[in-house]
């Protein structure tokens, strides 16, 4: 928030109300965390705030106008931190290409599969074939021993 509100030029927060709330919500954090570090012994463990902490205290801070946050746009007793609100149609949508890919994934598997034993069968149907040649030039050299002039 402190980056959206600074001056590029000067580096300073022109929005005095910003400038102010955003100077609390800092002094505020600062404190949370020394206290943190008091209460748990120099334990780093907690040392730090969450996001959705920060947000709180910066909610309780800013002031309201026309049911608003001012500066943030948000109306009062919304929280960014709440989860987005799945839509049914785009969840429906995803339910259905999930069960696409994996009927996808089933048939892939299956042909898979398949291409592995067709590539056995051709291997032993190559095997046989290479067997009959053989057999075949051992008969045509016997069939030329037995009958030279024929052959």
């Amino acid at each position: 928030m402190k980056g959206v509100y600074t001056n590029k030029h000067t580096e300073e927060i022109q929005d005095a109300v910003m400038k102010n709330v955003i100077d609390l919500v800092e002094t505020q954090v600062e404190e949370v965390r020394a206290s943190q570090l008091i209460s748990d012994d120099d334990s780093s463990a907690s040392n730090n705030l969450t996001r959705a902490r920060i947000n709180e205290m910066v909610i309780k801070v800013v002031p309201k106008k026309k049911g608003r946050l001012v500066g943030l746009g948000l109306r009062v007793g919304s929280s960014s931190s709440q989860p987005p609100i799945p839509n049914p149609v785009i969840m429906e949508e995803l339910r259905e290409k999930t069960d696409r890919i994996e009927a996808l994934e089933t048939q892939n598997a299956t042909i898979l599969a398949q291409m592995a034993e067709q590539k056995s069968t051709l291997k032993l149907q190559s095997e046989q074939v290479a067997e009959t040649q053989r057999l075949n030039r051992e008969l045509l050299e016997k069939m030329r021993e037995l009958f030279p002039a024929r052959f």
